[in-house]
């Protein structure tokens, strides 16, 4: 069996909804043994559970009670890594703050996710992904500077920032072979969506600040934006000289290189409107299908916009690994309920230590069996049904 990059590691992920989740289930792909610790009361929902809680054990865990919580502290004596997404103030209330953890464990790796961040004026509100969104203007430039705000329609800082506290713990993990101790990480949704919007955030002399109108709301410019086919939108990128006159050599836009307001690139970028409008009368009179043939031909880059039905039903993606998935129908388990499941794939590939294709948990199904790796004995996980620390009947579903 191929050894995987985090074999070994332990994660103790008490986060809930997608960013820390997305953290756990990243370092479940590298190997890393993750534990989604939740009460009972708290059952996740379905549809992100088959995503951000693939790769993961569960255990369903109540640590606001006394034996919950001594349970949860055994844990931590073992892991490597904690993962919480908890409100500032929280966890210390709980007894599991940073501070209150280090000295039972100076290796450990404590990670917090949220939405503002742990320091300055915001550091106690709350937030999730739109509310980053807003306090980044990514609403206001999704919108074109028209009318009201729109919202992006996928969560880009919630998977964003939990890629990115994995990256930072993987940083931290190889930091600690070097000191022997652990850290405490700090990952946030209005960081990541700062981050991700980095053009709009640089500043240079006589830099004119145009973020949320114009043309550049559907691309870049004339010769990076989307246009629309006699039957659906493409998205068309020409990024050099050289494929622009590429471009000039398929037959619809020969004409073009022929008029004087676009012989140079400076010409081109004057007069961007005029070549916008030039291409959209050219890709109206001829289909996606034709325009992606002809492109594809001369090596210029053009895609078509698709739905998630058209990736889904395409089975070269499920031959490229974009789309995974699994048959629970069968099952004999609580999961039987899930029936024919799909999710994306790993978005990173590698040659000798493979991502792991990661499916979800039965919700609480690994409660016991976990307990009892702690050195626990049944009278003693008994005493935890009893008191209210651990589900009477397991596992949930959900």
């Amino acid at each position: 069996m191929t050894r995987l990059p985090l074999a070994g590691i332990r994660v103790l992920d008490l986060c809930i909804v997608l960013a820390g989740p997305t953290c756990g289930r990243t370092l479940a792909q590298y190997g890393a043994e993750v534990i989604k610790i939740d009460p009972q009361h708290r059952p996740p929902q379905l549809t992100p559970w088959l995503d951000v809680g693939r790769g993961k054990r569960s255990i369903s865990l109540n640590i606001t009670k006394p034996d919950g919580l001594n349970t949860f502290l055994k844990l931590v004596d073992s892991s490597d890594v904690i993962v919480e997404g908890f409100r500032k103030g929280v966890t210390d209330r709980l007894g599991i703050g940073y501070e209150q953890l280090k000295p039972r464990n100076p290796r450990l790796i404590y990670t917090s996710i949220n939405c503002f961040g742990r320091s300055g004026p915001w550091a106690f509100r709350p937030g999730f992904e739109q509310n980053a969104q807003a306090a980044t203007g990514v609403q206001l430039r999704n919108s074109g500077g028209k009318g009201q705000p729109r919202p992006a329609t996928f969560t880009l800082n919630d998977y964003g920032t939990g890629i990115a506290a994995a990256y930072g713990i993987m940083m931290a993990l190889l930091e600690r072979e070097k000191t022997g101790e652990g850290q405490q990480i700090e990952a946030a949704l209005s960081y990541t969506s700062a981050t991700i919007s980095g053009p709009y955030h640089v500043t240079h002399e006589n830099h004119v600040r145009n973020d949320i109108g114009g043309p550049g709301a559907r691309g870049l410019h004339a010769l990076n934006g989307l246009y629309e086919s006699s039957d659906s939108w493409m998205f068309l990128s020409v990024s050099s000289n050289k494929e622009w006159e590429t471009l000039c050599e398929i037959e619809e836009f020969s004409g073009l290189a022929l008029q004087e307001e676009f012989f140079s690139g400076d010409l081109r970028s004057k007069n961007d409107l005029l070549l916008r409008e030039s291409f959209e009368k050219i890709f109206a009179a001829n289909s996606t299908t034709y325009w992606i043939r002809t492109m594809s031909s001369f090596g210029i880059p053009l895609v078509k916009n698709v739905t998630a039905a058209e990736i889904h039903n395409d089975e070269f993606n499920h031959g490229r690994g974009l789309i995974r998935g699994n048959d629970y129908a069968s099952s004999a388990e609580l999961n039987s309920s899930w029936g024919n499941t799909s999710w994306a794939g790993n978005p990173v590939i590698m040659s000798e230590t493979p991502l792991q294709d990661v499916s979800p948990p039965i919700f609480g199904g690994d409660t016991v069996d976990v307990l009892e790796e702690l050195g626990l004995t049944a009278e003693e996980i008994d005493r935890l049904r009893e008191t209210g620390a651990i589900p009477k009947v397991l596992p949930i579903k959900i």
